[in-house]
């Protein structure tokens, strides 16, 4: 599917089944040199060896319409960087929402001059629609409410909408990762199956709620709903702490910009603190989400971490760099437009399951809410971070209300793999 040279692809895959291992072998190997890779979230492009966001590449300003788009893509016409494109990967298609799909479809065709969809480039939209919906505050709601969009989801966009229902010019390639590589253990992976659909299936239910109150330590990261009790989580725990504060600060330049932090710009921690790191270690000893406790500082600028495999570690300083895709002797190539530096560590008592997303936890304790789980996909998410069944601990029984899935993402999933179009599904979407 990856190999095509025109149209557009959907490659989904459950949590754990190894899309972004997929994505960086055939980058190595097979992808046309003039391949970008694109994301919705400022965090994913940074997780993406030579990612840029969907916004940067568009040239978009608060409030872009598609006809925006269009004219900004127009005024560009003229950049060659454009028309050499081969290949556009969208990674974390799941987050993006219809409108910036739209946006980056008529940014295409103006700049291209063209009228194909996406100006012409091939494009493959790589995620899970059955994690996190797309964020959509209350004042964009009504966008998605029938017109222009019948929902958030990138394939309820005005570009893809037509090629999914089998009246575009050409169909949608789709494919599917099915093994998922996280979890080892049949049943539990059943029971993840289960709510990734929005089903509260009994079995499931009474599989996962054997966990509910289990024991577990203080060194085990707490995954919470809302990001007010996860600072009061970490907050508490922190000043429990005897140790001296050390304060870290970061160092930013170039074009990097306040909302993109990957770490905090003022990092505060004491000796005994729980950390996550937030980068990979180039000599492989930690990865980005590795958990450990902190030991001390050598320097302001290099943490000592005894990770919970055992190893002790010296962390300095991270270098984030920011990128724009630019045409260099005629290859597109990201080019470095602005960079972030502090050490890539937060405290790690507790993290949202928002934030959660792409981790993969060997041990967690859930702490649900009195109230049922709100958003759809969020039992899910936060439930497959976890290799194992033994390494989960439930604050109080999994309830059938806490599980909810997308109608529209289910339906477009069902359809996806009975082979589009499906007639039974399309009163879901359109």
């Amino acid at each position: 599917m990856l190999d095509q040279p025109t149209g557009v692809g959907f490659l989904a895959g459950r949590a754990g089944t190894g899309k972004s291992t997929l994505i960086d072998h055939w980058r190595r190997t097979t992808a046309p040199a003039n391949t970008i890779m694109l994301a919705p979230t400022g965090v994913a492009a940074l997780n993406i060896d030579g990612g840029e966001t969907i916004h940067r590449f568009i040239h978009a300003k608060p409030g872009m319409t598609p006809r925006d788009a269009r004219a900004k893509g127009s005024s560009l016409s003229r950049d060659p960087l454009y028309r050499a494109l081969d290949h556009i990967i969208v990674d974390e298609a799941a987050m993006a929402r219809a409108d910036l799909i739209d946006c980056l479809d008529q940014f295409l065709q103006g700049a291209r001059r063209s009228r194909s969809p996406f100006g012409g480039v091939r494009v493959d939209m790589v995620g899970d629609p059955a994690q996190l919906p797309p964020v959509v505050t209350d004042d964009d709601r009504p966008l998605f409410s029938g017109e222009p969009w019948k929902g958030p989801w990138f394939f309820q966009s005005r570009v893809l909408a037509p090629v999914i229902a089998g009246r575009g010019p050409f169909p949608m390639d789709f494919a599917e990762l099915g093994r998922v590589h996280r979890q080892a253990d049949p049943a539990f992976a059943g029971a993840l199956d289960s709510l990734r659909a929005g089903h509260a299936a009994r079995d499931a239910l009474a599989l996962l709620n054997g966990r509910a109150d289990a024991p577990y330590t203080a060194s085990t990261p707490v995954l919470a709903a809302t990001n007010r009790r996860v600072d009061q989580i970490n907050g508490a725990m922190m000043a429990g702490l005897p140790g001296p504060e050390v304060r870290v600060d970061a160092m930013w330049g170039g074009e990097w910009p306040r909302n993109l932090d990957p770490a905090p710009r003022s990092l505060a921690l004491r000796p005994g603190a729980r950390v996550m790191t937030l980068a990979n270690d180039p000599d492989g000893l930690w990865a980005n989400g590795t958990l450990g406790t902190l030991e001390g500082f050598d320097s302001d600028d290099v943490a000592v971490v005894r990770l919970d495999s055992g190893v002790e570690v010296s962390i300095g300083r991270h270098r984030w760099p920011m990128v724009r895709n630019r045409l260099v002797d005629g290859r597109v190539e990201p080019v470095e437009v602005g960079t972030y530096i502090q050490l890539p560590l937060r405290p790690a008592w507790a993290v949202t399951i928002h934030k959660s997303q792409g981790r993969t936890l060997d041990r967690m304790r859930l702490e649900l809410p009195a109230w049922p789980l709100p958003a759809d996909g969020q039992a899910y998410v936060a439930l497959s971070r976890v290799r194992t069944l033994e390494g989960l601990s439930l604050n109080r029984p999994l309830e059938a209300a806490d599980v909810h899935a997308s109608r529209d993402a289910v339906a477009f999933m069902a359809r996806c793999r009975a082979g589009l179009p499906s007639p039974e599904t399309q009163g879901f979407l359109f």
